[in-house]
């Protein structure tokens, strides 16, 4: 007889066995499913399947730089960051990328130092010319490719206000491409590259012995050949005689002269003088990272330090610098601190000198260009002062002056009976020449007759400017 099975029941002891079974199958599969289904997404990443779309993440936003005609300089939000000017300013610009550790977003130049400006949204207007600072770049470019020079740098400075008009520095680089661009490019020349001056040094002598009553403007100075000063001797290097006015020391700008009317001073006052000028001392603006340059402690000069200093060796400057000097002179003797944005808090102005010695000083660097080799500096139709400078390039590696390398620069002002503009431009280590007035002096007519060229075709330019392009 077949056997039977039994049929179950709700009393069979069979079913709560095969219900656990069951529960434990489903449990098993509650927590496997969840864990294919992440490595089904990790592998459709991988194999760059679509997947299902983030929910919308808001790009953070970020002000702009604009210049202060309106030329947008920087614009968007920081992942999509734009340079709609591209190399324009560039080295001062800079440029953003992921966000840091301190928080800011901004890596170099303005996008670093405004960073928490602009992270809330707010602008930032410069106070460069777009027209300018291009006509800047665009000269100095030229001049480092016709001369194979390292590097050149110009500051334009708008007297009476200490508006930056202008800051650039070649080579430049375009921030749009940072990650592909040269990091040597990326320097701020105008405002950081420190060097030694030269003979644009001169006036500010002038100027502190004409103020302190040690030197009138018809004198005249000795000026032999060479002059030996403790364990060093300095030479002149144009001809002259050997007894020239205060006008034209600065004219032939010997160093012999120099030398002797710094020697009227003692150590601490010279010093104390130059620092006047600023020299050595941090510039007050609060939007751009600026350098000092270098003024060594007077108790430590020998001899030949004090006359090094006199002419512009020992003692290191940048361009915004010395053009914020030079402007003491065009402003009748008022320090007027320099701005490089709109809106910028400095400390008020506060005179140096009397404005007679200021005008005294500007005469003699407007008789320096009119009666010399250099009138190539001089704009057309316009009275125009300045100096020139060469100097050696101390070079750290070698512990000392490299052979054959020079910065050349030129220093002025225009119009020189009432200033309106200073420009300072520099061209370091030329190849073609070693002269001030055959590099540096057309660079700063070429960049003159732009800026009065501009300001002739203003609603509001000045009168002088637009009867000197007729």
């Amino acid at each position: 007889m077949a056997l039977s099975h039994p049929t179950p029941t709700r009393s069979n002891p069979a079913v709560p066995g095969e219900l656990r079974m069951h529960r434990g199958v489903l449990v098993g599969l509650a927590a496997v499913i969840p864990l294919l289904a992440a490595l089904w997404g990790f592998a459709a990443q991988q194999s760059g399947a679509p997947s299902w779309p983030a929910g919308l993440v808001e790009a953070t936003v970020r002000g702009t730089i604009l210049t202060a005609d309106g030329a947008v300089l920087a614009e968007g939000p920081v992942d999509a960051r734009r340079y709609p000017q591209a190399a324009l300013a560039g080295s001062l610009v800079g440029f953003t990328g992921s966000l840091q550790a301190s928080g800011a977003y901004g890596l170099e130049g303005l996008e670093h130092s405004f960073d928490a400006r602009l992270q809330r949204g707010e602008d930032v207007v410069l106070t460069l010319d777009a027209t300018v600072q291009a006509a800047a770049e665009a000269h100095l470019a030229a001049t480092v490719a016709a001369t194979g020079a390292r590097a050149a740098s110009a500051v334009v400075l708008e007297v009476g206000t200490g508006r930056v008009l202008a800051a650039a520095s070649v080579p430049t680089y375009d921030p749009n491409a940072y990650a592909a661009a040269d990091p040597d490019a990326m320097q701020n020349r105008a405002l950081l590259q420190q060097y030694e001056p030269g003979s644009v040094m001169k006036p500010f002598v002038v100027a502190a012995l004409l103020e302190s009553g040690r030197l009138t403007s018809d004198e005249s100075i000795p000026t032999p050949p060479t002059l030996r000063v403790g364990l060093q001797t300095f030479r002149d290097v144009a001809a002259h005689e050997d007894e020239l006015s205060v006008a034209d020391v600065l004219r032939y700008s010997s160093n012999t002269g120099a030398i002797a009317l710094a020697q009227r001073f003692e150590s601490v006052e010279l010093h104390a003088w130059v620092a006047a000028f600023g020299f050595g001392q941090p510039l007050a603006m609060p939007s751009a990272y600026t350098r000092s340059g270098s003024l060594p402690d007077p108790e430590r000069w020998v001899p030949q330090d004090h006359a090094s200093i006199a002419i512009g060796q020992g003692v290191s400057t940048t361009n915004l610098q010395l053009a914020a000097a030079y402007a003491v002179i065009a402003q009748d003797g008022l320090y007027v601190p320099p701005r490089l944005v709109e809106g910028d808090v400095v400390p008020d102005p506060h005179r140096v000198v009397s404005p007679e010695s200021a005008m005294a000083v500007r005469t003699m660097l407007t008789h320096t260009i009119d009666a010399g080799s250099l009138r190539s500096a001089r704009l057309p139709g316009i009275a125009t002062a300045g100096k020139t400078g060469t100097a050696d390039v101390y070079d750290a590696a070698l512990g000392g002056y490299a052979p054959g390398k020079y910065a050349l620069t030129f220093a002025g002002m225009f119009p020189a009976d009432r200033p309106e503009i200073v420009m300072v431009v520099t061209v370091h280590e030329p190849e073609t020449s070693t002269s001030s007035t055959v590099v540096a002096a057309p660079l700063f007519r070429a960049i003159g007759a732009e800026v009065v060229a501009h300001w002739a075709v203003a609603p509001d330019g000045p009168a002088w400017a637009r009867a000197a392009v007729r």
